[in-house]
């Protein structure tokens, strides 16, 4: 079980996604190969999402938690950034964040340690969710057309039967009923 639990600190309507994120986390782990569970706690912050460059997401390396900040932001921009994430818990799964880290603003550009972690967490998480959404797409996006095919041409098959049904079956219309002779009184 890669993801041991996600906490929902924010209006975001999780069931909407939850197909996404039920094949997303697990390919994560398949691909990057992560071997301990994460916790994944989506964060409304509003004054956060009022800032230009304000934070969009982090992890804690001490507690294997990732938190998103979701107020304002489209699903595959969340996405994108739980992939960055998780390849920073892949990094503390391999033994990277020993001695620390800083995540003083620009601990990026000052300790060249952290500096090629945040290129590999930009470059691999990135081509990650890319990889993702295309095959999400091929496999579902086929799938989602079929099934709208199968159910536009059940429709259609329904509705014939039920104008044949009317015509044949049902009650006929006024103009269509004979009149008999007409009595004269």
């Amino acid at each position: 079980m890669p993801c041991k639990k996600i906490n929902n600190n924010s209006e975001l309507d999780l069931g909407r996604y939850k197909h996404y994120l039920d094949s997303f986390i697990p390919y994560t782990q398949k691909v990057l190969g992560y071997n301990k569970p994460f916790v994944l706690n989506f964060q409304s912050d509003q004054e956060n999402s009022k800032k230009a460059l304000g934070r969009t997401a982090f992890y804690d390396p001490n507690t294997n938690e990732v938190t998103i900040y979701v107020d304002g932001r489209h699903i595959k921009d969340i996405m994108r950034s739980i992939a960055h994430e998780l390849v920073h818990h892949t990094q503390n799964c391999r033994g990277e964040f020993e001695g620390g880290c800083a995540a003083d603003d620009g601990y990026a550009q000052t300790d060249s340690h952290l500096r090629g972690m945040e290129r590999e967490a930009y470059e691999k998480g990135n081509m990650l969710f890319r990889d993702w959404e295309d095959g999400y797409k091929r496999v579902y996006g086929e799938n989602i057309m079929k099934t709208k095919i199968k159910v536009l041409r059940e429709e259609i098959k329904k509705q014939k039967l039920d104008e044949v049904a009317d015509r044949y079956m049902g009650k006929p219309a006024e103009k269509d009923i004979p009149s008999g002779p007409k009595e004269k009184y």
